[in-house]
């Protein structure tokens, strides 16, 4: 420092007096004077942390001085101009901070404002969150607070479907289910059983059942010495095998058949179809029956079954069923088989479906009451066995021109001590009193109402190879197995309500599987199941059949029309020139778009519909008459028939049949058409009166009966009335959605949800407990089958409606009859009134 600055003294800490004044600065202007040039007095600063390393430095060293240079680098040209640019930004954010905080304390209390204005931002994030999401626009409205998610579009979900329908793979599962007889119960049908299973978990079905049951089966066995067909003199033998081939599936006999132990021995008769009106022609020309043997066609109007009940009335021995020939193929390559065994089933399904020896309760348990043979009403109690169409037409010729001649030009023949008009035979199978069956169920659970849901079902056993019969109806329903699990994969979709995917097996033996299966958990089917879509047989032939039950009929017609089959317009000419479905089903129907409700055959949905009345509907192409039930029913003749070679018709129903599923499980409400049903229960109640005076007509004695139906045609008004309030509700729902930009507030989600419960029940109040039912397997009083109504659904009458009172009528016992009308009237009235109530 400069010589003449006086030097500054630190005042000793240790002195206890303080300067009396303080230090001289006088000197410190000159002291400026003698600095650098430009005012400013330069100090070399030594930066001892980046002192540049030595050459003999070590690694450690050389490291620290590289990090700190990148460091220092790093401040200087990132961390410096960020700091510049942010330093004014935070000056405005200061700035306008401070005019919200007084503009907030303009407005009230600062805590409430603030807290009113979180809420406020909070809605609005919610809205374009739900307004604007990213999921390919499948994504619709909320569907409450206590919902699990949305509800989705369901046309871009079927459209999305349509995009995964396969027909190679189809193809590729038909000819495999085809490739092995699987009789219930056998090899064959447990292989099929582990496929279809399998096949569920590997499409992501992650809830899969393995169901093991046990029923009564039977099993033919070759044995020529204990089951045959011949002529008493030992001049023919019937062959009891198709094809020449001897295993098991090809061998002759009828599930559920009753065995001869020995040999029967008697003059045979050809009853035609072993109608009633046949036996009575026979008698009516001093035919006697008495320990005959009758040979009778299969088919006709009523089921075989009850043929066999009426033949036993009339004192018959034995039942010979006759198989019809059968053409197979097209044009040139058309072939008539006339050795075709048909193997139908001969348990009294119409008494009650399911294991015959457990008729009306189930026998899931395996530890239940089984009734012996023949004190079980469901068994037939003479022996039966079918024949092909070429020995019976040896055994008929042999009758000669006498007795009665049929509309087919054979003749009856009479009763007779000749050798060559009598028959021996001998029935020996095999007969398991429990035998395994097995049902594969999975499901997709619902977001919403999880414990609702829809039934989609196939049969998956035959009593061969079942090609058309049954595999058809399993390749559908595998397909949509695997497109329903694709769209959960690609837009994290679950629908609504839940769907059941269901391969129910002994179909052949008195819909035991399904019976079972419905039996075991009827109570829970009747508050949760509200629709099922069987899909047997589902591809034989190119007319489309649609059969439903009314509140069903508007979701079908929708989705027809939205479907386009392999048939091209004439009148029209365009890019895509195929008709829809609506339009081939309409052409098909003489201009109709009429659906029947006669759900009537021997099919799964017979205990769903008799026991829990879950509406139900069935789609399937139609027409062909093929080899059903036989081993000709396989897959190189479904190849030769043409029928659909491409997989063009099961693409078709899969398609279809998925828009209906979408429907049924993804609408908010459950989409049941109650004017619909209300029309249709006045055309029913119209027909049923129609039927009543076919009998009075008929009935021979004096005092003539007098019905009515007043009552049960009021009740069906209240009932309309009632539709008509929720529809307006519907109506009244969708609007308010609408208007309040596709949100649902919780407690009309409940209301909505509280709807769809009402429905259900509305269907479960028709299910009537009786003490001893007349018929255990036909509980249900509004839809179902009367013991007597034909077998294959004519359109005569609306059968699948009011059996019980159709039952009476049957029998003549019209005051029963009147008494089940107004039963059923007060049942209507009460669902009527229940149905309204929230």
């Amino acid at each position: 420092m400069s010589e003449n600055h006086q030097s500054y003294e630190r005042v000793s800490s240790n002195e206890t007096d303080i300067p009396r004044q303080p230090p001289n600065y006088d000197d410190l202007e000159s002291n400026l004077v003698d600095r650098t040039d430009n005012g400013i007095e330069q100090f070399e600063i030594e930066d001892e942390d980046f002192e540049q390393p030595r050459e003999n430095d070590g690694f450690m060293v050389r490291a620290s001085f590289m990090t700190k240079k990148f460091a220092s680098n790093f401040s200087a040209r990132v961390m410096h101009p960020v700091s510049k640019m942010i330093d004014p930004i935070y000056e405005g954010y200061s700035h306008f901070n401070l005019l919200y905080e007084k503009s907030i304390l303009k407005l009230g209390n600062p805590l409430v404002v603030k807290r009113l204005l979180y809420v406020f931002f909070i809605m609005i994030v919610i809205f374009l969150i739900t307004k604007y999401n990213i999921s390919d626009g499948v994504n619709g409205v909320s569907g409450g607070a206590f919902s699990s998610g949305k509800f989705y579009d369901i046309d871009m979900l079927a459209n999305s479907a349509r995009d995964y329908i396969d027909a190679k793979v189809m193809k590729e599962n038909l000819e495999y289910l085809s490739s092995m007889p699987h009789i219930a119960g056998s090899k064959g049908d447990l292989t099929l059983s582990k496929y279809v299973q399998s096949y569920m978990k590997e499409n992501g079905i992650k809830m899969v059942d393995f169901e093991e049951l046990q029923s009564f089966t039977n099993y033919p066995a070759f044995d020529k010495k204990k089951t045959y067909v011949k002529l008493a003199d030992d001049s023919y033998e019937a062959t009891l095998y198709e094809q020449d081939k001897k295993d098991m599936e090809y061998l002759s006999y009828n599930p559920n058949s009753l065995n001869t132990n020995d040999e029967y021995e008697s003059f045979y008769i050809y009853g035609n179809f072993g109608t009633q009106e046949d036996l009575k022609n026979l008698r009516d020309h001093n035919v006697n029956l008495q320990d005959s043997i009758l040979l009778i066609k299969y088919g006709g109007s009523i089921p075989d079954a009850n043929k066999i009940q009426i033949a036993q009335q009339q004192g018959v021995k034995a039942v010979i069923f006759i198989s019809s020939k059968f053409d197979i193929g097209t044009g040139d390559n058309k072939v008539t088989h006339d050795d075709v065994i048909q193997k139908e089933n001969v348990g009294v399904s119409r008494f009650s479906p399911g294991d015959v020896l457990t008729p009306g309760w189930s026998s899931e348990d395996g530890y239940v009451t089984r009734l012996p043979w023949f004190k079980s009403q469901t068994t037939p109690k003479i022996p039966t066995i079918p024949i092909s169409w070429k020995d019976a037409s040896h055994f008929i010729s042999q009758l000669g021109e006498n007795g009665v001649k049929f509309d087919d030009g054979l003749y009856s023949g009479s009763k007779s001590s000749e050798a060559k008009h009598k028959i021996k035979l001998r029935i020996t199978h095999d007969q398991r009193q429990t035998n395994q069956i097995w049902n594969i169920i999975g499901s997709i659970p619902g977001r919403e109402q999880v414990e609702k849901g829809i039934i989609i079902g196939a049969s998956r056993d035959s009593t061969c190879f079942g090609t058309m019969s049954t595999n058809t109806g399993t390749v559908i329903l595998l397909e949509l197995i695997k497109i329903f699990s694709a769209l959960q994969r690609q837009y994290n979709w679950s629908p609504a309500r839940s769907i059941y995917f269901a391969s129910f097996d002994a179909s052949e033996y008195n819909l035991a599987g399904s019976t079972e299966w419905i039996e075991s958990r009827k109570e829970t089917l009747k508050k949760e199941g509200y629709a099922y879509i069987d899909l047997s047989d589902a591809v034989a032939g190119d007319d489309l059949s649609i059969k439903s039950h009314p509140f069903l009929h508007s979701v079908i017609k929708d989705a027809l029309k939205k479907v386009k089959s392999d048939k091209d317009d004439s009148k029209h000419r365009r890019d895509d020139n195929r008709i829809s479905l609506y339009d081939l089903y309409t052409q098909q129907n003489k201009g109709s778009d009429d659906i029947s409700n006669n759900l009537i055959d021997q099919k799964n949905y017979i205990p769903i519909i008799n026991l829990a009345n879950i509406p139900s509907l069935e789609i399937k192409f139609t027409g062909l008459n093929y080899p059903e039930n036989s081993c000709y029913d396989n897959f190189d003749n479904f190849e030769k028939s043409g029928v659909d070679s491409s997989m063009s018709k099961h693409k078709q129903l899969v398609e279809l049949l998925s828009k209906i599923a979408l429907t049924l499980a993804e609408v908010p409400i459950i989409p049941y058409n109650f004017a619909n049903m209300a029309s249709k229960l006045v055309s029913y109640s119209d027909d049923l009166e129609n039927y009543a005076n076919a009998k009075i007509n008929q009935y021979e004695k004096q005092v003539v009966p007098i019905m009515h139906f007043t009552t049960l045609r009021n009740s069906i008004d209240r009932l309309k009335t009632s539709g008509v309030r929720f529809e307006e509700w519907c109506k009244a729902w969708k609007q308010f959605v609408k208007e309040s930009s596709d949100i649902e507030p919780s407690l009309l989600a409940m209301n909505r949800w509280k709807w769809n419960d009402n429905m259900i029940e509305l269907n479960e109040k028709f299910i009537v407990k009786y003490v001893k039912p007349p018929r255990p397997g036909y509980v249900n009083v509004l839809f179902g089958v009367p013991f007597s109504a034909p077998d294959n659904g004519n359109e005569d009458y609306e059968w699948n409606t009011f059996p019980s009172v159709r039952d009476y009528l049957e029998v003549n016992d019209f005051g029963r009859a009147q008494h089940e009308i107004d039963q059923l009237a007060n049942l209507i009235d009460s669902a009527a009134q229940q149905f309204l109530l929230l």
